[in-house]
């Protein structure tokens, strides 16, 4: 009786995660056929056949779509980050974990630049986004004591680091997004690091 609950229960969640991937995969089709701010909730509803309550389950705006993506993206960081920084100094883990980052977004380079668009188009996302790197740079400057560089680096410094990374990640997604996709990510960054004088150690 267990195994039949537990196979159902597994069921519902894959179904779960089908519907919640096909919502997301038809937003960010509309977003990019016809912008962020002319697509409604009943139009990303009506192209996965389910009402605009179920997709309000999984999605409670139809900014949350996008923030859902840029959490995933802090996510990639996030891990490279603390695989880096068991062996790296601090500078080489950001700048390993911003490659990391770079190289996701050009897995899927249609469904990004779609997300970054509707970045740019909403004052809210924009906010939230800066908000959870705000977080991030927090996160990563306390974790940046556990980098194995032969020496110590105080909070201050680590955040530092951290904010010009970011930085440069922000100006990097920018012109890519500008370019539509057409320039690499990774290119990009090296020129970005040649032009700054950063240099990974």
């Amino acid at each position: 009786m267990v195994d039949v609950q537990n196979a159902r229960s597994g069921l519902r969640e894959r179904k779960k995660d089908k519907t919640r991937a096909a919502l997301l995969e038809a937003a960010l089709r509309l977003f990019a056929q016809q912008g962020f701010a002319e697509t409604t909730i009943n139009q990303i509803a009506a192209e996965v056949d389910v009402s605009a309550r179920t997709l309000l389950r999984y999605f409670p705006t139809k900014e949350d779509i996008v923030v859902s993506q840029v959490e995933d993206s802090v996510a990639v960081f996030r891990t490279a980050f603390s695989l880096h920084c068991t062996d790296h100094s601090v500078r080489a883990a950001l700048l390993a974990s911003a490659r990391a980052l770079l190289d996701h977004y050009e897995t899927q380079t249609d469904f990004y630049l779609a997300i970054e668009r509707a970045i740019a188009a909403s004052p809210e996302i924009r906010a939230r986004k800066l908000g959870l790197s705000a977080e991030l740079v927090d996160e990563l400057a306390t974790l940046a004591s556990q980098c194995s560089d032969g020496q110590a680096q105080p909070v201050w410094l680590a955040r530092l680091h951290t904010e010009i990374v970011f930085s440069m990640v922000r100006a990097v997604i920018g012109r890519w997004v500008e370019a539509d996709g057409n320039s690499s990510l990774r290119t990009l960054f090296d020129e970005a690091l040649r032009l700054t004088g950063i240099a990974q150690t």
